[in-house]
């Protein structure tokens, strides 16, 4: 069963009552009982999942970069079938996430009466980099685009919530710590967040097999292909001129931790302590006023337990934040059901129930 360590806050305590996932057993199929079973499970679903329909909705940031919502449509295209006034679920993708990532919890949403918002950080959007930047734990002020551009949309949703998974926890916690009593969203729910991402921390702990699908992933997403020249002629001028690791020293990095370590440059901060001060969830987490429900698994290859039991004092006290701790679960998975196809992921009925018991307080 789940394990919750709830805070002392009764309105939190309250909420995580009127959750039934996190007070029942994780359903897992019987040949997904390991850490490995469900990854593969996953490999499997993002191939053979069904893709939803998503409509977007590109923005322009102020230094020319790039930035997108990909907007939930039905199969028929209309993408208004909710009412004008459904709740709002705001997702944070992956390291080198998109929208198609999220195909099974954006049915679970919407079959629940939310509309989803998936928001694409630089990079995200399958085309080139407008600008020699990228993020690979977002940004804040480019989410501020992303909350105005939903609310601009559809300004009479009832609530906005946030959804984030592994490296969207960082920009979604980083953003709400920052935000305090004035941030935009009513709840949120992070799945599988890595905590502290400084020298030592989440991008040091990866297993070694996972560390290099990443890294070739990031590469892949983020400098090679049709981002190379744009890299290249960034490496000439600005890079040179600021003395800070170029696209041959990303390029030729051989460990997440040594990629992040050398990064802070292309993400536009001019050193490496800038960078962590900057975008460490864990510099704002004590700062947040927003309903938050932290799940982790303890067989998880890529967030693993010792980065949660290395920060769990960010849940004690009456704050607004709660863990869920469970025993199968592996790294975004949380897959149930009776056969080798997952008939859900408990992760998904977890966040989506939660948020509805924010939409239902009296």
């Amino acid at each position: 069963r789940p394990r919750i360590r709830a805070p002392a806050s009764p309105r939190m305590r309250s909420l995580l009552a009127a959750t039934p996932a996190l007070h029942r057993a994780i359903d897992a199929p019987l040949l997904l009982q390991s850490s490995a079973m469900q990854l593969l499970a996953y490999l499997l679903k993002q191939r053979l999942d069904p893709p939803e329909r998503f409509e977007r909705e590109t923005i322009s940031t102020p230094d020319g970069g790039e930035i997108a919502v990909d907007w939930h449509t039905r199969r028929d295209g209309d993408v208004d079938a909710l009412p004008t006034d459904a709740p709002v679920v705001a997702v944070m993708h992956t390291l080198t996430g998109t929208a198609r990532d999220f195909a099974s919890f954006t049915r679970c949403a919407t079959e629940r009466g939310f509309r989803v918002a998936v928001l694409l950080r630089r990079g995200h959007l399958g085309r080139p980099l407008k600008t020699p930047r990228f993020n690979l734990l977002g940004n804040a002020e480019d989410l501020d685009l992303h909350v105005a551009a939903v609310k601009k949309k559809y300004p009479r949703a009832r609530k906005l919530f946030a959804y984030a998974e592994s490296a969207g926890t960082g920009l979604a916690v980083r953003y709400a710590g920052e935000k305090g009593s004035s941030c935009a969203f009513d709840a949120m729910t992070m799945v599988c967040p890595g905590y502290d991402t400084t020298e030592g921390g989440a991008f040091s702990r990866f297993e070694p097999f996972l560390d290099a699908h990443l890294l070739k992933s990031v590469k892949n997403t983020f400098l090679f292909g049709a981002n190379a020249k744009t890299w290249q002629t960034w490496s000439a001028n600005e890079a040179a001129e600021k003395r800070c690791p170029s696209f041959d020293d990303l390029a030729n990095t051989v460990t997440m931790a040594e990629f992040q370590r050398l990064a802070y440059g292309a993400e536009g901060f001019a050193s490496l302590e800038e960078y962590h001060y900057a975008t460490n969830p864990m510099g704002t987490v004590l700062e947040i006023e927003t309903p938050t429900l932290v799940i982790n698994a303890d067989d998880d290859p890529v967030c693993t337990p010792s980065n949660v039991d290395d920060n769990a004092f960010c849940f004690d006290g009456a704050c607004a934040r709660a863990l869920v701790r469970t025993p199968i679960g592996t790294h975004c998975c949380f897959y149930e059901g009776n056969t080798l196809v997952p008939r859900n992921s408990w992760a998904h009925v977890a966040a989506l129930e939660f948020f509805q018991a924010v939409a239902e307080e009296k």
